[in-house]
């Protein structure tokens, strides 16, 4: 007789977990999530299919490990327009990040998220609520909260002050009204309640945030401030100083000068690739940079909260003034504007475009920035913060060694006419009047 074959229970045991996680799928959630897409109005098709794997395959959704529960949703700049249509994203009880902004998302906001007990992150900033806020205790666990650049009004809830976990905090840019709730959080690390209807004084325990935090609420006040009430523009934004007229034979000689100083130039470039033509031997690859710093233009009209706005995900720490006050080197220049490679004092380097002849507004210009900051592919750089005001528009970037694809295949030009003329006959003094000449026209 043949032996009777066993079977170990710890292999069927890891057989049975193998097998159960690769059909695993939340079907509850999922239903939900169809209920969603085809009840709200939306602009961009997300190509959600009931026969693809929810968690393996649906654009936006983050499910847990043993693909049980759906945990997050990312659908920023999809379109949607309307109210949120009841008994659909609130059935997602296991929900831990939400997130809708930068859509056109209206009416007030959906009172069954109360039902979302796990949520921990909200971003449903650039929209078009309306109404009251909700009652933020019902999120024990609430770390993140962004309901910027929307129309809610009436007063701040005072639960939130219950909200022990809160890190960041952002209502900026609705229609808010009343006294600031004393929000005593500890954890609490970045708040933003500008330009609101807010009145009254600012408790001691907010005393700690700049007082950008609090701008644009005109009958808003500080309590250690011989300043009321909160300023509308930035503390750091310095009016520019009206310079006296310049009289004609002076504007005339200025004028001359730069044209002999164009006329130099041009004379000097004519001999450098004379000079170029002439050379047989190799020209060293690597010449010293000189670094300029990146500085605020001067203007008397900034509008903005000074500040940069991060992207979610993004590790780096810095504002507006560690930026402009970095050491940089110009890397390029487009037909968008110049941009910059900067070294910052923790030693983060990041590339930083200056923005040229941007005429959108405020909000148009912030919610291109969202869609293209959402961008995510291997050739393309990620967008990591950005920052508007009137006069200035700046972008975020990583920065790459390498180099750009346009010194790549045409050399630095710059380079090569000054190493040429440093060991000509003449290269000494030439060389020092080029370095003379283009730090001026800097």
């Amino acid at each position: 007789m043949g032996k009777k074959m066993k079977m170990n229970p710890l292999f069927i045991f890891l057989l049975g977990t193998i097998f159960t996680s690769i059909v695993a799928e939340p079907v509850k959630d999922k239903q939900a999530l169809l209920d969603f897409i085809q009840h709200i109005h939306h602009s961009r098709s997300l190509k959600w299919s009931k026969q693809d794997s929810v968690c393996n395959t649906w654009v936006g959704v983050a499910c847990n490990n043993d693909h049980s529960r759906v945990i997050g949703l990312h659908l920023p700049g999809m379109g949607f327009h309307g109210p949120i249509p009841r008994n659909t994203l609130s059935r997602l009880s296991a929900l831990e990040v939400l997130s809708l902004r930068s859509n056109a998302i209206s009416g007030s906001f959906p009172s069954d998220f109360a039902q979302l007990k796990n949520l921990t992150t909200l971003y449903l900033q650039f929209n078009n609520f309306s109404g009251p806020l909700p009652d933020f205790s019902i999120w024990n666990n609430l770390t993140i909260l962004n309901l910027s650049n929307n129309g809610f009004n009436g007063s701040i809830n005072p639960s939130v002050t219950k909200s022990s976990h809160l890190t960041a905090l952002d209502l900026s840019y609705n229609s808010l009204s009343g006294d600031i709730p004393d929000i005593n959080i500890p954890s609490l690390q970045q708040l933003d309640l500008s330009n609101n209807n807010l009145t009254g004084i600012i408790p001691n325990s907010l005393e700690r945030f700049p007082s950008w935090a609090f701008s644009g609420n005109t009958n808003l006040s500080s309590a250690n401030s011989t300043l009321s009430p909160i300023p509308s523009q930035p503390p750091n934004g310095q009016p520019s100083k009206k310079g006296k007229n310049l009289s004609e034979p002076a504007l005339l000689g200025i004028i001359i000068g730069s044209c002999c100083v164009l006329f130099i130039l041009v004379a000097l470039l004519i001999i450098c690739c004379q000079s170029k033509k002439q050379k047989e031997q190799g020209v060293p690859e690597n010449t010293p940079k000189k670094e300029i710093p990146l500085k605020r233009k001067a203007s008397a009209n900034h509008d903005n909260n000074n500040r940069l706005i991060f992207f979610e995900g993004c590790n780096l720490a810095f504002d507006l003034e560690d930026l402009l006050s970095a050491s940089a080197e110009v890397l390029g220049k487009g037909t968008f504007g110049v941009t910059y490679k900067a070294a910052l004092e923790d030693a983060t380097t990041v590339a930083v475009k200056r923005l040229k002849e941007v005429t959108s507004a405020k909000r148009e210009f912030e919610q291109h920035m969202e869609v293209i900051g959402h961008i995510r592919h291997e050739n393309v750089s990620a967008l990591r913060a950005y920052y508007y005001s009137k006069d200035e528009k700046l972008v975020v970037h990583d920065y790459y060694e390498l180099g750009s694809i346009s010194a790549l295949l045409h050399g630095n030009m710059l380079t090569l006419y000054t190493v040429e003329l440093h060991n000509d006959e003449f290269g000494s003094v030439l060389f020092t009047v080029i370095c003379f000449l283009i730090l001026n026209l800097r």
